[in-house]
């Protein structure tokens, strides 16, 4: 899939003639900006994705234990 993706962009970035560019239209006319770093804080952006992706992970793992009987609601301290 990279590999593709960066033979399009390799061809969007070789246009020959004006007709080429004008037929240019969808993701091609913002893939410069899909591809641009965040200018406004951007390690606020890696923390709040590096924190959901803590919570996310925390709450699947202990979903797939309850499920497993590994944890039980009644000794509250077990896992610890």
């Amino acid at each position: 899939m990279i590999r593709t993706l960066r033979k399009d962009i390799a061809g969007y970035n070789e246009m020959q003639t004006l007709e080429e560019a004008q037929e240019e239209t969808g993701w091609k006319l913002v893939h410069g900006d899909v591809f641009r770093p965040p200018t406004n804080h951007p390690m606020l952006l890696a923390v709040a994705t590096g924190t959901g992706a803590q919570i996310g992970v925390a709450f699947i793992t202990t979903l797939i234990c309850a499920m497993l009987k590994i944890l039980n609601p009644m000794k509250k301290g077990q896992t610890l």
